[in-house]
């Protein structure tokens, strides 16, 4: 219950810092305005968690294994030692709670977004 508040408190506060940015950048703030910044900001989030996403389920780590290997011989040849796998992997990195928070966040700014295009017009 207390991370939903947060969400909410959260998505409260984009809403006006998506109010602010119309007042700041804009020269007449219209309704319209206010659905582009929302736009923008919430495909932003959903690019960015949806990124995470996949980054958290291991789709690079193969690729990663396999360019810390070329490395490793090609460094072995040249100093003499190197080991590829003392270094994390993008998967292990990445938190599962700012996947969530990004997904959350992304989608109910979308979701006021299309409520207020639906209301526009």
């Amino acid at each position: 219950m207390k991370k939903w508040l947060q969400h909410v408190t959260l998505i409260f506060a984009h809403c006006l810092v998506c109010l602010l940015l119309v007042i700041l950048f804009t020269s007449h703030a219209s309704l319209l305005d206010y659905i582009n910044i929302t736009f923008y900001i919430g495909t932003f989030y959903i690019m960015i968690g949806l990124l995470l996403y996949v980054i958290s389920k291991k789709f690079f780590d193969i690729t990663t294994l396999s360019f810390r290997k070329v490395i490793t011989r090609v460094n072995n040849q040249k100093n003499g030692h190197s080991s590829f796998e003392e270094h994390p992997l993008p998967s292990d990195r990445v938190n599962t709670n700012w996947v969530t928070f990004f997904i959350i966040q992304g989608g109910a700014l979308l979701g006021i977004m299309l409520i207020l295009f639906i209301f526009y017009y």
